[in-house]
């Protein structure tokens, strides 16, 4: 069965604080921004103008300070000093004399939970959200169709399977690492999580898959069966959950709870588009 793509969603990619500048919210805004997030998975601000260090403020006063430990770096001479802040990283294709794009590891499917396996003290459950700012877009992706970032309403996903196949998922763990080509040791433990799991706020059940470096436990000297494994269990949910494509406009902050969405980019062509992304991302303490 082909996967269904949809550009609206029942709760994915919902607009808020319509005309609102997030600089300058009030604490009932964000009460009500950390609300609309937590009901929808993924949420939408609209027409912003932020540099990296606003964004950077904003977040820390909406979510606290992440608390992770960036090595300090130099300003990128290349790279305008207003994408340039400490704790947001720059996705795309930021310089002029390059087409290296950055972030490329995104453009396969995984939850973003990358730091929690290697922070002492912070469960793979952790309320781990991103914040995805687009300063400049590409006009399409390598499909022809316009710039988007693809998602799974994982609580949706969970609901349409079967009630046995529920059942076998719910007696499943698995044990996860960041979404790209790390290997477990001292600076990267295997923390496990379940394949079903209960969300800290809302308290609906939904699926945790992590990315297809996920190894189920029982199956940590099988390898190759672990990938087979998170790939089958994968486009069994594709094949019953359609994916959200939010298509993206220069201003759009776009924000979503790893706890309950997967994601993945979409490719474009470097050598006809710029993309200028800022990305920083938060554990909230709720």
């Amino acid at each position: 069965m082909q996967q269904q793509i949809v550009k609206q969603h029942p709760r994915l990619g919902t607009e808020v604080l319509p005309g609102c500048n997030l600089t300058q919210l009030t604490n009932q805004q964000i009460q009500e921004f950390k609300q609309s997030l937590w009901e929808n998975g993924v949420i939408v601000v609209r027409n912003q103008h932020l540099t990296a260090s606003q964004l950077k403020e904003f977040t820390d006063k909406t979510f606290g300070d992440l608390g992770f430990k960036y090595l300090p770096k130099p300003l990128d001479p290349d790279i305008d000093p207003d994408l340039q802040s400490y704790g947001v990283s720059i996705l795309g294709n930021p310089k002029e004399n390059t087409q290296e794009i950055i972030g490329q590891f995104a453009w396969q499917w995984h939850h973003d939970k990358d730091f929690l396996p290697r922070t002492e003290g912070l469960d793979m459950n952790s309320l781990y959200v991103v914040m995805l700012y687009g300063v400049e877009i590409p006009a399409q992706g390598v499909d022809g169709q316009p710039h988007t970032t693809e998602f799974l309403d994982m609580v949706e996903a969970y609901n349409n399977f079967d009630p046995e196949y529920r059942q076998q998922l719910e007696q499943m763990s698995m044990y996860h690492l960041p979404p790209r080509t790390y290997q477990p040791g001292p600076d990267v433990p295997m923390k496990k999580h379940p394949i079903v799991s209960t969300h800290k706020v809302t308290g609906q059940r939904g699926l945790y898959l992590g990315s297809d470096t996920s190894i189920p436990v029982g199956m940590e000297d099988e390898l190759d069966l672990a990938k087979q494994f998170w790939r089958e269990l994968f486009q069994r949910i594709l094949e019953h959950t359609p994916v959200y494509a939010h298509v993206w406009q220069p201003g759009d902050l776009v924000v979503w709870d790893n706890s309950q969405v997967m994601h993945a980019g979409i490719p474009y062509d470097a050598s006809k588009y710029k993309r200028v992304a800022l990305r920083v991302a938060a554990v909230d303490k709720t």
